[in-house]
């Protein structure tokens, strides 16, 4: 095929998974249909054979090429989970340990771009403008802050994770050779939200595009079924049960919506903390807490139980569970910050937290009583038409020459 020779580097890549793996192989697809594809991943044991299989059933099959780099031998694991464990230190090692297998691959196949996929970070950097040819970086995150002002919501531990991961993000910015040769070289930026294009050197903006990162490979799902006569209006939430997430403001805004039901799919360290919380707001009644289910079934609960998806996360870089929900029919309600809004959400402003809690008991009821169609979901063969134009503008689809 004509195109660019693709170098993609995708920490984690996996089908039918969900977050980062989800999106490194719907990226891995995207690159493949642009240009003959070569993606350096970690190998993930315990999923390589689902892996194989999808790359068999891909339309994209004959010009993708996954190329595992493994950890160095005290850093192995035969059971890794990219959810767990010290993910950000891991991935830092991954990337220097396959920088080696990377400029050989560049040098041997004659690569003309090379592409940075998943666990894009802009304070975490990455190897690609190491390797040589031109480079781009994203779908890109981490530019959004905290909220100061609702951290005596967020609990000890809450308050202190988010204290380290700001003072992480400084010193990422100013003393991290991988995040400053990143955006020094690269031809073009994918900026996953707003906050993440101003928080980039202003040197690097120009070169710089919002572009999010969810790109859904899954065929169209089945219409929303309609709200059975009797059943409650139902807000549904699908993450990580984390104080960032914003859960406890999803409870302040049920004590306002008294006839309202809240489904939380998903388990974490804050779920304990946020029963309580539930009990005290006087909605524990109404509050399921569903744990983390299979994906399929996080679907169906989107089409057949829930009449809006209630995200309000805190500093949410793009949100793919926000794309799946618009896939399945569902209105989806968030904070007027980060990636939701981006991808087709509607974000409330921020004051306080009873404000705040306000204009979501506000946005929930207008989302229930509205006929208007919900925002197109973001299809993975739209995603490529729309960055190959991206590209085409900055040259970067053609040969290097």
């Amino acid at each position: 095929m004509t195109g660019p020779r693709i170098l993609a580097i995708a920490y984690a890549c996996m089908p039918d998974v969900g977050s980062e793996p989800g999106t490194g192989w719907a990226w891995a697809r995207l690159a493949a249909g642009l240009g003959e594809t070569w993606v350096l991943t970690r190998p993930w044991p315990d999923r390589r054979s689902d892996l194989l299989e999808a790359l068999r059933a891909a339309p994209e099959r004959d010009t993708l090429h996954i190329v595992e780099v493994e950890m160095p031998g005290p850093w192995r694991r035969k059971r890794w989970d990219p959810f767990r464990g010290a993910q950000r230190m891991e991935y830092l090692v991954w990337q220097l340990t396959a920088l080696r297998t990377a400029r050989r691959i560049a040098k041997r196949e004659d690569i003309d771009l090379v592409w940075h996929l998943t666990f894009a970070n802009v304070w975490m950097g990455s190897i690609g403008g190491l390797i040589g040819p031109r480079f781009v970086l994203g779908p890109v995150g981490g530019g959004v802050g905290p909220v100061w002002r609702f951290m005596p919501a967020f609990g000890l531990r809450g308050m202190l994770y988010e204290a380290l991961r700001s003072l992480v993000r400084t010193v990422g910015r100013y003393l991290n050779p991988l995040a400053r040769s990143a955006w020094g070289s690269a031809a073009l930026i994918l900026a996953q939200n707003p906050e993440t294009i101003r928080w980039l050197p202003s040197s690097a903006r120009p070169r710089t595009a919002l572009f999010h990162h969810v790109a859904l490979t899954d065929p169209h799902q089945p219409p929303r079924s309609p709200r059975p006569a009797g059943r409650p209006p139902t807000a549904l939430f699908a993450g990580r049960l984390i104080p960032l997430k914003g859960v406890a403001l999803a409870m302040s805004a049920m004590a306002s919506l008294p006839d309202w039901r809240l489904i939380l799919i998903g388990d974490g360290p804050d779920r304990g903390r946020l029963r309580d919380i539930a009990t005290k707001a006087g909605v524990a009644p109404r509050v399921e807490f569903a744990g983390w289910v299979d994906r399929p079934e996080v679907l169906r609960r989107m089409r057949e139980d829930a009449d809006v998806m209630l995200f309000p996360s805190l500093h949410e870089e793009g949100g793919w569970v926000v794309g799946e929900a618009l896939a399945c029919g569902l209105p989806v309600v968030c904070l007027d910050r980060g990636g939701p809004p981006i991808v087709g959400g509607t974000g409330v402003a921020i004051g306080s937290m009873e404000s705040t809690a306000s204009n979501l008991v506000a946005a929930l009821s207008v989302a229930l009583a509205s006929a208007a169609p919900v925002p197109q979901a973001p299809y993975l063969e739209d995603r490529r038409e729309a960055v190959a134009r991206l590209l085409r503008e900055r040259g970067l689809l053609d040969r290097a020459g």
